[in-house]
């Protein structure tokens, strides 16, 4: 198995502060299953700052992520731009620690921090429960306006149901208590 470009190797790195940096691309989330993340280029700075007993991860991420619009099915793009601010924590068993945002657990006798996880976690988090095209700088919807059209059809024939008259049929069998 290959090892993760999203490696940080702290153990042999003095106390202070260091900086790395990544780079995560298309197959950053095409490697997972599901993702609601189609293409990306984002630009990931992390620093560490490592004391005799803890150590600190600051991540500044900054780029775009494409995904799909729930309104138009059509594909766009969406800056994602965020800072993030975490204390490492080395814990006995970090599989039973994952309740903490603010914190990344990993093993007494871990040598490295691998942030794969942590950071698709991040960027996911960023994209919005239900995305749509964002208005251009005029105020016109982004969504494909073909699509808008039948959207804007549907919702009035919607609406026409709902006012038209009710068969009497029905209001009959209302008359009838049960009790």
């Amino acid at each position: 198995m290959a090892e993760s470009p999203y490696l940080i190797r702290f153990i042999q790195l003095p106390a202070g502060y260091h900086e790395f940096s990544f780079r995560i691309e298309d197959s950053f989330f095409g490697d997972r299953e599901n993702s609601i993340i189609q293409k990306a280029d984002i630009q990931v700075s992390a620093g560490l700052l490592k004391g005799s007993g803890t150590m600190q991860l600051d991540l500044v991420m900054e780029g775009e992520v494409v995904v799909d619009s729930v309104r138009c099915l059509e594909s766009f793009v969406l800056p994602v731009s965020f800072e993030k601010h975490l204390v490492v924590r080395m814990v006995d068993h970090p599989e039973n620690e994952d309740d903490d945002d603010d914190a990344i657990h990993i093993a007494k006798t871990a040598h490295d921090i691998e942030l794969s996880n942590t950071l698709y976690d991040f960027i996911s988090l960023e994209v919005p429960y239900n995305p749509v095209h964002p208005e251009d700088e005029n105020g016109v919807d982004g969504c494909d306006p073909e699509v808008l059209k039948h959207l804007k059809k549907a919702e009035e024939d919607r609406q026409n149901e709902e006012k038209s008259p009710e068969d009497g049929r029905w209001a009959e069998l209302k008359k009838i208590k049960l009790n």
